[in-house]
């Protein structure tokens, strides 16, 4: 016969026993939701930090409009983009002048700049923070002046820099992608102090073909390129901002008629262009000693193009004569007519100089064009003297990161 156990009696230790056990398992159980809350919460507050207090932190003040965090970093991501389009276009270019090693000196330089402005992020920080500042000074005048950029303006601009003309082709225009032409100027210009001009992050421009199918591969190609902006953490409202301060500024500019005068007093200016100081002092040796001009040109001048022509120069002004030869512009602009001046020196070598005639012209459009560029950007400058502008100590802090540069 089985033994049957006898029922455990439940006594007032037992009873208190299991009350501090639930007491302990509800005070751990405690614990740990308010560990897992807190953590949430961290969590919870960084990602609310980064996606919406950081963007709004103010980096730069233009009197009294900001420039946030988050406009500061998409811009200088479009920056870092151009510089390396422009980088693999001028490392594509070296095949095309590999047996030019003048112009091939030239591309490398270029790179080199770029390689250093990718490196150091605070440089295009700096030039960011100067564009950005420029941009909302003419936003703040251009507010005055009621002028404004639609929305459908940003977008017809987006169309043509891919090609896209639902009102039909117009004339085809240069594309915005630096060429061959352009990198052989600045070799020819020998000017080692010349930096990198931006690329345009808009696309190159494809050929038009039939509307269907050019609507067809924009709706492909604008999808292509949303992805590469994605890339580098680039949003489409950063970019369309950046479209917009370009339409912004070029309306501006039309609006900005400085009154200058189209005639300008110019000198009919002749040269004899040698590369070494001691043949210059001979040939102006010889011109002192009653040889003629004319006999010296042709036999020393190495101006293949004017050599033949007396050393014609053409009708400069002053500022042509400033921008080739320096301050020592100042003094030929102003010799008496006939009186040779030099030997000057300029970048492509050593200059006998003569004026022959002297008058009034009108200034050529390319002229007029630049002095009014030139009073604009004098314009911005006294804007820019008169805001108050404040930059955050530490901006430095606010870069981005370099992304998929491939530096």
């Amino acid at each position: 016969m089985t033994k049957q156990r006898a029922p455990q009696l439940t006594t007032k230790k037992h009873l208190a026993r299991a009350e501090r056990e639930r007491i302990q398992s509800r005070w751990l159980l405690g614990v740990v939701i308010t560990i897992a809350v807190v953590a949430i919460g961290i969590l919870g507050y960084g990602w609310i930090d980064s996606a919406y207090i950081q963007p709004k932190t103010t980096v730069v003040t233009v009197n009294e409009d900001t420039i946030t965090q988050g406009e500061f970093q998409g811009r200088v991501r479009i920056h870092q983009r151009e510089l390396l389009g422009q980088l693999n276009s001028y490392m594509q270019m070296e095949q095309l002048f590999a047996s030019d090693p003048q112009t091939l000196a030239s591309i490398q330089e270029l790179q080199n700049q770029i390689r250093t402005q990718l490196a150091y992020p605070e440089l295009v920080g700096q030039e960011v923070i100067y564009e950005m500042t420029r941009e909302t000074l003419i936003r703040q005048e251009a507010e005055k002046m009621g002028i404004h950029v639609l929305p459908e303006e940003i977008e017809r601009r987006l169309h043509q820099s891919f090609g896209f003309y639902p009102e039909g082709t117009p004339t085809p225009s240069p594309t915005l992608t630096p060429d061959a032409t352009h990198v052989a100027a600045i070799a020819a210009a020998s000017d080692p102090t010349t930096e990198p001009s931006p690329t345009s992050t808009l696309p190159q421009t494809p050929i038009p073909t039939a509307t269907p199918y050019v609507l067809e591969a924009y709706e492909k190609d604008y999808e292509e390129f949303v992805d590469s902006l994605n890339d580098f953490k680039i949003s489409e409202e950063d970019f369309y901002a950046y479209i917009e301060a370009q339409l912004l500024e070029e309306k501006v500019r039309e609006q900005f008629e400085p009154e200058f005068e189209r005639v300008a007093e110019h000198v009919l200016i002749q040269h004899i262009l040698v590369f070494d100081e001691e043949i210059a002092q001979e040939a102006l040796d010889k011109i002192e000693s009653a040889d003629a001009w004319d006999d010296i040109a042709l036999e020393y001048s190495e101006d293949q193009n004017s050599r033949e022509s007396s050393g014609d120069l053409g009708w400069n002004t002053q500022d042509d004569l400033v921008r080739i030869f320096g301050q020592m512009g100042f003094i030929a602009f102003s010799a008496p007519i006939n009186e040779v001046i030099g030997p000057i020196e300029s970048q492509y070598g050593w200059h006998l100089l003569r004026i022959v005639d002297r008058q009034d012209r009108e200034i050529s459009d390319a002229a007029y064009q630049e002095a009014v560029d030139n009073a604009f950007e004098s314009w911005i400058d006294a804007l820019t003297a008169e805001a108050e502008i404040i930059v955050v100590d530490d901006w430095q802090d606010h870069l981005p990161s370099s992304g998929p540069l491939g530096i």
